[in-house]
């Protein structure tokens, strides 16, 4: 089921009910909070509903904290007009119900499970997805710009040549970010890339549905030392970069990775050097670099990345890792 905009959640749970073809009792209440979305009882169990136009990983913290706040031992529901994949899973893995605007949805409670996914979401996606802004090779252009937010004003040729796409990709993006509101003309010369750390965190979500996944090459171990050998001993350099968890732990010092990320332009190189072999389960995930200018200078990828990657887990330890590299590394250099 699709509207064309969700005006009451409660509402909109309920139809999506209705819907399903199965024996349920739906009835729509009135929280004394008026600060809650929404609170509905399905089958003598209630739903408190928090609702945000866009739920991803590293938005997922807050709507957390704000159902807890409010609930008095009523069952979870978020909803939103879109809900990125990988903040499904983490919704799911949290207990919490979800919904959004396609008619996807989760729903655990006492005597009913429903799972459904797959609707089509082309028609609900926030229109920044639509744009080239946000589309894998818009991402990597957009990545440049965080890094460098001065590059803006840089010919489009060598824009895109550090980003590894076609010219006429430049353009687009251009206009994709002047639309949204994150670029602005100051002069007929020069351009401003403004409200920086809303691009960044929705560039999170880029990243980790378009980029990455793009970009995957395999997971590796190593055969003759562990990955945390690799890191402590700092063998990795040159043409492969650490990312992830393993670069937070370089730059911050404070946190231990679990999970080893490896950037490469050279596979063979890599594999040769570092004697990697292939493995279903291996500890390294190696991906291609998505970028084109030299920074072999350091072991790990810039600090953009990483806080990129850490937000995308929902992971607490590591969102809160990536505060701290937003506060010591990012923030400083804008």
């Amino acid at each position: 089921m699709e509207i064309e905009k969700i005006h009451n959640p409660s509402e909109f749970l309920k139809a999506n009910l209705e819907v399903q073809r199965i024996d349920v009792d739906v009835k729509i209440l009135e929280h004394q909070n008026k600060a809650v979305d929404g609170l509905v009882r399905i089958n003598n169990h209630q739903v408190i509903i928090e609702f945000k136009q866009e739920i991803n990983p590293q938005n997922i913290t807050s709507v957390e904290a704000q159902l807890l706040q409010h609930t008095t031992g009523e069952y979870l529901m978020a909803m939103a007009n879109y809900i990125t994949p990988k903040a499904k899973e983490l919704l799911v893995e949290k207990n919490i119900n979800f919904l959004d605007r396609a008619g996807n949805m989760y729903l655990d409670i006492p005597g009913m499970l429903i799972r459904i996914d797959g609707n089509s979401n082309n028609s609900v996606i926030s229109e920044s997805y639509k744009t080239r802004a946000f589309s894998k090779s818009g991402g990597a252009v957009v990545f440049q710009f965080l890094m460098d937010p001065q590059l803006v004003n840089a010919p489009q040729r060598t824009i895109a040549k550090y980003a590894g796409v076609s010219l006429g990709t430049i353009p687009k993006v251009f206009e994709g970010l002047k639309k949204e509101g994150f670029l602005i003309r100051l002069n007929k010369k020069e351009f401003k890339l403004v409200e920086y750390e809303k691009l960044l965190n929705k560039w999170v979500g880029v990243l980790n549905d378009k980029i990455l996944p793009a970009n995957f090459i395999q997971n590796y171990k190593p055969a003759t030392i562990s990955a945390k050998m690799l890191l402590i001993d700092g063998y990795v350099n040159g043409n492969t970069q650490w990312g992830g968890e393993a670069a937070a732990a370089l730059l911050t010092a404070y946190l231990t990775p679990e999970a080893y990320t490896i950037f490469t332009s050279n596979k063979e190189e890599l594999l040769k050097k570092y004697k990697l072999v292939p493995a279903q389960n291996g500890e390294i995930a190696v991906y291609n670099k998505f970028w084109n200018h030299s920074d072999s200078n350091r072991d790990h990828v810039h600090p953009v990345l990483v806080y990129a990657q850490l937000m995308a887990t929902g992971d607490s330890r590591n969102i809160e890792t990536a505060e701290m590299i937003l506060n010591a590394d990012i923030r400083p250099n804008l």
